[in-house]
Formats: C-alpha cells, structure tokens, sequence
C-alpha cells in the first residue's frame, strides 16, 4: 500500500506545510519568550527575593506574553511562592490610647499620614525587632530602625530618621498613626511628635493598621527571608538594602503607573500644579463601629492634657466622627 505524501497528510488534517512551519517558529518563539521570562525572573528576584509573580509580570513587561500566560508559564517552571504566615505580639497595648484619625479619612499629598508598626525578625533563638514608618500616601519607607529589644528608643530613632529624609517640607497636617503599643505612648516619643505640631493617631486592631503591616509582611517575606543573615550586623545590613529596594526599585499595583514609592514622589514634584490623586485610608475589614472616637476612646479633644502635659494637636481637616466621603479614588490600598 502506498503511503500518503505529506501533502495529503495536511490536506486530512486541515493544514498545509507553510502553515504548520508558521506554527512551529510561532511555538519556538513563544518558548524563547518564556525562557528570557523566566531568566528575568530569576534576576529580579536576586535582589527580590520573595517578588509575586503577578508584580514581577508588571515590573518585567515580558514581551509576548501576557499576564495570565506569564504567571501560568512561570507557575509550570516551579517559580510560585508559598507564603509564609506567622505572628509573633511585638507591642504591648493598653492603657490610654489615641483616637483612629484617619479610618475613611480622604487624603491628598505627602505627610499627611505616616503608619508605623514594630515587628520580629527571628534568628535562631534570638529575636530582633523592626520598626518602619511608612507615609501612606506614597508608600515610601521614611524611616526604619532595627534593634535587639523594644524599647522606645528604637521607635525614636526610626521617627528621627523619617524627620530628617522630610526636613523642610511641611508637616503641619501630619497625623501619626499606629496601634496602642507602650512604645508609641512613652512620653519621649510623644514629646518628638510633638515638638514637630505632629498629632497621634491609634487603632484598636491591626486590620486599621494595615498598610504597616502590610509592609512588614513585604519586608521579611519578599527579602529577608530569602537572604543569607546570620547574624545582628548582617540583618541590620540586608533591611537597609531591603529599604532601598522596596523604595527605589519595587513596583506598587496601587500607584498611578505602577511605579516604585520613590519614583511616584518625583512624580508628584514634577506634577505640581496638578491636582494629586486623592487617597480614602480605608485600612482592613474592621467593624465600622470603631469609628466613634468620641465614644469608644478615653482622650477628648482638643487640647487633651495627654502623657504629663504632652497635649495632642489635631490638625484642622480632621472632623471627629465625621469621616470624610469618597473621592475620586486612584489609589486604594
């Protein structure tokens, strides 16, 4: 019996030789995309250790491949991450505590809310503790302090730090804001707070505290964790390097042209003029009830004598149990 010549062969299967040769360079091509992909990937994540695969499509932009396809590519590779969750109680709350200020609070511009939380770093029986400042607006980290206790001081130091990196912008309208722990109460740290016209804000739960802690969870499971640290000199090294990262180089879904903290800063100086996305603090999925800080919370305003004298201020914008509505949002957390 005669065997079929090729071109029956396509010709039963609805093709031809161009286009099967079309098919193949197609195939080919799309196998080179998804290895370069993938070596991008890997260098990225160099310094990026624990990147999703999600940000590191949008701060890739492989060529050929979309989102969907990049993040199913990479997953067949054996490059998804299995996030690790863990909690440890770093900041002890209790006692007087300030109102939540800026729940559902619309904001627009830089230094008009700073979050802050202290969280663990563990090295083999060792805790370590790291404190970040983070002002909400542009998620840039303006200040971190890495120490081998939870002292106030070493919350101080990281406040210091992000007063420097603002000197001679105006903090006028900034509000604060953290969650109860005794460090952010001592009367030390309320007195540099202070000093600077800077109002304190709290929250009952960690879920109105979610932009520091979200930052946390960055920190330690997109870098730390997938460096070499052994020891306390060598942690305090990799979170500056990771600062500098998250600052300068990391992609955030949630600002205007995906761009780096930093980078949608100079954004904003190169845009005055314009009027600035507005931002609604919306924070977790805690109850609404909470926002009622005249009634849930044991400091009155204005001019409360607070912690020996230390008197809150509260910026002008900030209505109590009035929160503002929403705006034109363009960037949400």
């Amino acid at each position: 019996m005669k065997s079929p010549s090729n071109e029956q062969v396509y010709a039963a299967l609805g093709t031809s030789r161009q286009s099967l040769s079309q098919y193949l360079r197609r195939r080919a091509d799309y196998q080179d995309g998804v290895y370069s992909a993938e070596a991008m990937l890997l260098t990225h994540r160099a310094d990026h250790g624990g990147l999703g695969l999600e940000k590191a499509y949008y701060m890739i932009q492989p060529e050929g491949l979309g989102r969907d396809a990049f993040i199913r590519e990479m997953t067949l590779l054996g490059h998804s991450l299995e996030r690790k969750r863990s909690y440890v109680r770093t900041t002890k709350s209790g006692g007087l505590r300030y109102p939540n200020l800026v729940k559902l609070l619309t904001i627009i511009g830089l230094n008009r809310v700073w979050q802050s939380d202290t969280t663990y770093y563990r090295l083999e029986d060792k805790y370590y503790y790291l404190t970040f400042i983070i002002d909400v607006y542009s998620r840039l980290i303006v200040g971190y302090s890495v120490s081998d206790n939870l002292r106030a001081r070493a919350n101080i130091e990281a406040l210091k730090m992000a007063l420097r990196l603002r000197r001679g912008m105006d903090l006028s309208e900034l509000i604060f804001h953290s969650d109860g722990g005794s460090q952010y109460r001592s009367n030390d740290f309320i007195e540099v707070l202070r000093s600077r016209g800077i109002s304190s804000s709290m929250c009952i739960t960690a879920l109105d505290n979610a932009y520091a802690e979200k930052l946390n969870d960055v920190i330690k499971n997109e870098y730390l964790e997938h460096w070499p640290i052994r020891d306390y000199r060598a942690l305090r090294r990799y979170v500056k390097r990771a600062v500098e990262n998250y600052n300068k180089v990391r992609h955030h879904s949630q600002l205007p042209l995906r761009i780096a903290p930093l980078g949608f800063e100079c954004y904003l100086e190169e845009s005055k003029g314009q009027r600035p996305p507005s931002l609604l603090i919306r924070d977790g999925e805690a109850k609404e009830l909470e926002y009622q800080p005249m009634a849930a919370q044991n400091l009155t305003y204005p001019s409360s004598g607070a912690f020996d004298g230390t008197s809150q201020i509260l910026p002008a914008f900030v209505k109590l149990g009035l929160p503002k509505e929403d705006g034109q949002l363009a960037l949400s957390f």
